[in-house]
């Protein structure tokens, strides 16, 4: 058991910003929802319209709450503009107990010319077969192929069922539209803390590598074509599908999105769920709808 001064000493070291009103002293038992509250715990409010009707809060014993919550019947209570971070960031810090898993899985391939890092885990069924370079505390779930030229950073997680260097749908025609497909040359470089999630593709270059930078999270069934550049701290929420030679600036937010081939997009834009970029969106930019067109708040 905890106490709510622990937790303020770890929000201390992990610089975030925060008020606390109450006894600093009281100890709290674990962590639970709001909507399913277990007695003694710390909880979560993320906003005025997540509390349940007649839910009684002077019974929390402890609410990291957002600037907006009115919080004046909960007995200690930490406020954040980081309200999110803090919450979770404590349940990891103090609860979070690491799973046992061998380094290397069962029935896994790992070439010749596979470099790994320190501490780099590698789940069952996967194959690693190429020039591959994989940083130190990079996870690898069940499932993964990586092949070909790749670089992988530190504090990476790939989830299952992930593929990464394979070649993608690149061509010349001649005049009876007979296709001749293109040699890839190029390989993919993935920077440290990127996220991966369940069933991603990472297509190799044709001639430069599609690069990933560090701080990326991509999120589950996402496709990232040849030669594509996605920037710093750049998140793409589920489903979104990357045309050959996509630019992403850094900071950029895409929700389930498909970009035309050669588009460019600048740091900071925004994409709105199920949107289909046709053409390039400035820095700063929010785009929504098919096609992508910008976003004026309060017109149909």
């Amino acid at each position: 058991m905890i106490t709510i001064l622990d937790i303020l000493v770890y929000l201390d070291a992990e610089h975030i910003p925060y008020t606390f009103s109450g006894d600093s002293g009281i100890a709290v038992d674990g962590f639970s929802s709001l909507s399913h509250y277990r007695e003694g715990t710390f909880t979560w409010i993320k906003k005025q319209g997540n509390i349940p009707d007649g839910q009684d809060l002077s019974e929390l014993r402890l609410a990291f709450v957002s600037e907006e919550v009115e919080a004046d019947q909960i007995p200690n209570v930490i406020r954040t503009t980081m309200s999110k971070r803090a919450f979770f960031g404590t349940i990891e810090h103090f609860y979070d107990k690491p799973e046992e898993r061998p380094a290397i899985g069962q029935f896994t391939y790992i070439g010749p010319k596979v470099k790994l890092g320190k501490d780099v885990r590698i789940g069952h069924n996967c194959t690693l077969d190429g020039d591959i370079t994989i940083g130190d505390h990079t996870v690898i779930w069940n499932n993964v192929t990586i092949i070909n030229r790749v670089s992988i950073g530190a504090y990476c997680e790939i989830q299952s069922g992930v593929i990464i260097g394979h070649s993608s749908l690149a061509y010349t025609e001649n005049e009876q539209h007979e296709k001749v497909f293109i040699k890839h040359y190029g390989g993919v470089r993935i920077g440290d803390h990127v996220y991966l999630a369940k069933g991603v593709n990472v297509d190799q270059g044709t001639i430069d590598d599609t690069v990933i930078d560090s701080w990326c999270a991509i999120d589950c069934k996402s496709a990232v074509s040849h030669n594509c550049q996605v920037g710093y701290g750049t998140t793409l929420a589920m489903q979104c599908i990357f045309g050959g030679s996509t630019q992403v600036g850094e900071g950029c937010y895409l929700s389930r999105a498909t970009t035309r081939e050669q588009t460019h997009i600048g740091n900071g834009a925004t994409v709105g769920m199920g949107s289909v970029v046709t053409r390039d969106v400035a820095q700063g930019q929010m785009v929504v709808g098919y096609p992508a067109r910008p976003f004026l708040p309060g017109k149909k």
